[in-house]
């Protein structure tokens, strides 16, 4: 009797963090890193989120607003005031001068993991959780998309845009958002009175850049959420994000 090929018809995906392929039955998590979506099996999903990457379609809990939140040693609010006069200088509309307040606070401590040796056993990752009372804020799956989208807009030329039109307008309302149907898509919006701009990221699709979509010259055309600053442009056009601590 002759073999017989089987095909199960079941695609083989492999975990980004282990090699190893899925089983049938297996649900594994999609992630955003570098710029492309990864799957990750359910045991190194603790692994993926301890090194920073971004799960796609995870933001039931919302970015939150209101303080500054400097990353990876990033300068706070506070200190970008104080640079010196030939830095950009701050926008700041009178509908976010609440995003400035208590800028002493740093209400995240973000210390970047160390690096996972290539012969670590997956099944052996030891995550450690800080103590509540140590932390001020954890940053939420969308803060993280929040700022890994700010960091790639201000790479792009869409921020000499921003920057010349409030060179006329003068400070800006900027609305970063994750999308609520598109896990890897992030919306940006740029407005003053008379003029407004919407920007697509995909944090999925890094080398395709910051794309505009969209822009008006009427505030009433905007959903209320895009009204809503959760961040704060400079003279430049860089874009600073303004994460609530917790």
């Amino acid at each position: 009797m002759s073999a017989r090929l089987i095909s199960t018809a079941h695609p083989s995906q492999e975990c980004a963090v282990c090699h190893r392929f899925l089983l049938r039955g297996e649900e594994p998590s999609v992630f955003l890193h570098a710029g492309r979506r990864e799957t990750v099996c359910e045991l190194c999903v603790p692994r993926a989120v301890h090194s920073g990457w971004i799960r796609e379609g995870a933001d039931a809990v919302q970015a939150r607003t209101v303080r500054p939140w400097g990353r990876r040693g990033g300068a706070s609010l506070r200190e970008r005031m104080l640079r010196p006069r030939d830095s950009p200088d701050l926008l700041v509309p009178q509908d976010a001068e609440g995003l400035i307040e208590h800028i002493d606070e740093q209400p995240f401590d973000y210390v970047d993991p160390p690096t996972a040796s290539p012969d670590a056993n997956p099944f052996e990752v030891e995550v450690v959780y800080r103590d509540a009372h140590s932390v001020r804020g954890i940053p939420t799956n969308a803060d993280m998309k929040i700022v890994r989208a700010i960091e790639l807009f201000n790479q792009s030329d869409q921020a000499r845009v921003v920057a010349g039109v409030a060179h006329t307008l003068g400070a800006p309302i900027v609305s970063v958002r994750p999308s609520a149907v598109e896990g890897s898509i992030v919306n940006v919006v740029v407005a003053w009175e008379i003029s407004w701009y919407r920007f697509e990221i995909d944090l999925a699709d890094e080398q395709a850049g910051v794309h505009s979509t969209s822009k008006g010259y009427h505030l009433d055309d905007l959903e209320d959420a895009e009204r809503d600053p959760n961040a704060v442009a400079d003279s430049a056009g860089m874009l600073h994000p303004a994460l609530q601590s917790g």
